[in-house]
C-alpha cells in the first residue's frame, strides 16, 4: 500500500546540522517534518509519511497524543 501523501509549502527551515526541522503549511494547517537538509524556504513539497514515524500532540496542551 502507498504511504498517504499531500502537497505543503515550506514556511520555516531550522537547520540541525545532518538533518533539518521543516514548518510546512498543509491547507491550512502547519506540519513539521525532519528531512535531510535539501529544501528551502517557499519549496513547494509532495509529502508521503510513513505512518509508523508519525506523533502527534495537542494543539493547545502540546503534549504527546
Amino acid at each position: 500500500m502507498a504511504a498517504p501523501s499531500f502537497d505543503a509549502v515550506i514556511e520555516v527551515v531550522e537547520q540541525l546540522g545532518s538533518e533539518i526541522l521543516l514548518d510546512m503549511k498543509v491547507g491550512e494547517s502547519i506540519m513539521v517534518a525532519s528531512v535531510e537538509p535539501t529544501a528551502r524556504v517557499g519549496d513547494k513539497l509532495r509529502v508521503a509519511m510513513r505512518p509508523s514515524r508519525l506523533h502527534d500532540f495537542d494543539g493547545q496542551t502540546e503534549a504527546a497524543i
